[in-house]
C-alpha cells in the first residue's frame, strides 16, 4: 500500500533480506496453523499461534515503514530538513502505522 503521490523508495540490501526472513518465519507459522487446523489441535493452541503470526506480520510491517520514513528523513522533499519536515515525515508514518491495526 503506497500512496500515489509518494516516490519510490527503494530498500537496502540488508533491510531487504531481513523482511524477507522475517516474512519466511510467518509463512512457516501459517503452514504450522494449517497443519494444526488439519489435526484437529485444541482452539486454544491454534489461537496463541494465530496471535504470534500477527505478531510477525505486524513486526514487519512496522520494520518496512520505518525503513521509509527513514528513507524520508535522509532524502526530504525540499531544500532543507527542518522540523517541519521532520514532523510531517513522521505524521505519515503514524497515519501508516494506525491503519494496520
Amino acid at each position: 500500500m503506497t500512496d500515489a503521490a509518494a516516490p519510490r523508495q527503494p530498500l537496502t540490501a540488508d533491510r531487504k533480506a531481513e523482511l524477507m526472513h522475517r516474512l519466511r518465519r510467518a509463512e512457516g507459522q501459517v503452514r504450522g496453523l494449517q497443519k494444526l487446523l488439519e489435526d484437529g489441535a485444541d482452539c486454544t493452541k491454534i489461537a496463541q499461534q494465530l496471535l504470534a503470526t500477527r505478531h510477525a506480520l505486524d513486526s514487519t510491517y512496522v520494520r518496512l515503514n520505518l525503513s521509509v520514513a527513514e528513507h524520508e528523513l535522509a532524502h526530504p522533499a525540499g531544500d532543507t530538513a527542518d522540523a517541519k519536515a521532520i514532523s510531517d515525515v513522521l505524521d505519515r508514518l503514524q497515519a501508516r502505522l494506525g491503519r494496520s491495526r
